[in-house]
């Protein structure tokens, strides 16, 4: 089990940020593409990917599992366990992610509603620093109540869940 990390609402504050580096493999994307039955042949096949993306150097990454990925940053890193996922804004890609390619992530607080409702600006760039793509999303961060429990049950536990 990976450790996680649990921010409640009345610990987040606007402004404060998450970063991250992703990177998926060719693996990752066989994986993702047979579990939710994206057959388009951009994401296994690099003839169709370059007649699609020219330049391209390798297959394409599917937008849908960079998506999920981040989303599962929600859920781990920030705010972390026991936040909900509401809504998720991307836009286009400025260019495709290849499997290999390291993508840098932040996410930042935006806005702080009631009930822990969180709004998120979410910034990607490519290993340069160049722009990829913005996202917005939306997510209700873990309350008082569920960090005593992920304290008392969770926060000790080991990446081996022990």
């Amino acid at each position: 089990m990976q450790k996680t990390r649990c921010l409640t609402a009345s610990t987040l504050e606007v402004g404060m940020q998450f970063e991250a580096r992703l990177s998926f493999t060719r693996e990752q994307v066989d994986q993702y593409c047979a579990l939710v039955g994206d057959h388009n042949a951009i994401h296994r096949d690099l003839e169709a990917a370059r007649i699609r993306f020219p330049e391209t150097p390798d297959i394409i990454v599917p937008g849908g599992l960079i998506q999920t990925t981040i989303s599962a940053l929600f859920g781990t890193s920030f705010p972390g366990d026991g936040c909900l996922g509401l809504t998720f804004c991307p836009e286009r890609f400025r260019r495709p992610v290849c499997p290999g390619e390291e993508i840098d992530v932040t996410l930042a607080i935006a806005r702080i509603l009631r009930g822990g409702i969180i709004d998120m600006d979410i910034v990607l760039v490519d290993a340069d620093g160049k722009p990829l793509a913005n996202a917005k999303s939306r997510v209700v961060a873990p309350d008082d109540t569920y960090y005593a429990w992920w304290s008392e049950n969770i926060d000790g536990l080991d990446e081996a869940g022990c």
